[in-house]
């Protein structure tokens, strides 16, 4: 079984698709300037489809991308999402482009209690370890081929794979890749991520994981939608 644990696209995978399973406010949808009023009907729509999403996300923190709103308005809608995930009990998904200082930051001055996503990572080997500190999981995609970043310190039961939005490279690929990388074989690491996959989302891995899946499969049969 190939997991693919942030995917825009439908696939034969198993996956967590945005938008269907999760919910949120990305910061590149945050346009300078800030509309307040715009931001606030669109976070009541957030908070009633949360209670039908398996996780909050993807929301988080950008210093590349241009047009966005400041970083500290960034933060505030960032920790609104931490609220809502906490009032859900689910765990969140996030974006992070040259700011897990910054993330670091919000983590030291209220440690989040459920599990984060760090999709597409890309930090450096000091950050691993900083954010090792909390519940967090590292999720790898496309750019695995390109640059082998820092899988090969990040625990093995921390970590987890991703198509993200793109489509010319397969989940399968980025398996491979990573199998190559930490040197061990497909099938293996299909067993390995399918527990992190599992642990991230509090299910545990027994016959009764099998009920997760299966309904998570029930919830992408709407193909139309893609």
């Amino acid at each position: 079984m190939f997991i693919d644990v942030h995917a825009y696209h439908l696939s034969a995978a198993l996956q967590i698709l945005v938008g269907i399973d999760t919910i949120a406010i990305h910061p590149w949808e945050l346009k300078s300037p800030f509309d307040q009023l715009a931001f606030d009907n669109n976070w009541i729509d957030v908070c009633k489809k949360s209670y039908h999403m398996l996780a909050i996300g993807e929301c988080g923190l950008d210093r590349a991308h241009e047009n966005i709103v400041d970083i500290d308005t960034q933060k505030e809608v960032l920790k609104k999402h931490f609220e809502l995930a906490n009032e859900r009990s689910l765990p969140i998904i996030i974006h992070s482009v040259r700011a897990y200082s910054d993330l670091l930051g919000m983590l030291k001055r209220k440690p989040f209690k459920n599990n984060i996503l760090l999709h597409a990572f890309g930090g450096n080997d000091y950050e691993v370890q900083e954010l090792l500190k909390y519940p967090v999981y590292f999720s790898y995609g496309a750019r695995l081929l390109k640059n082998p970043l820092t899988i090969s310190i990040i625990p093995i039961d921390r970590l987890l794979l991703e198509t993200g939005d793109q489509t010319e490279i397969s989940i399968e690929q980025i398996y491979s890749k990573a199998a190559e990388l930490l040197n061990i074989s497909i099938p293996e690491l299909q067993k390995i991520i399918k527990k992190n996959f599992l642990t991230f989302f509090n299910q545990s891995n027994d016959e009764s994981s099998s009920d997760f899946i299966k309904n998570l499969n029930i919830r992408h049969k709407p193909r139309e939608l893609f």
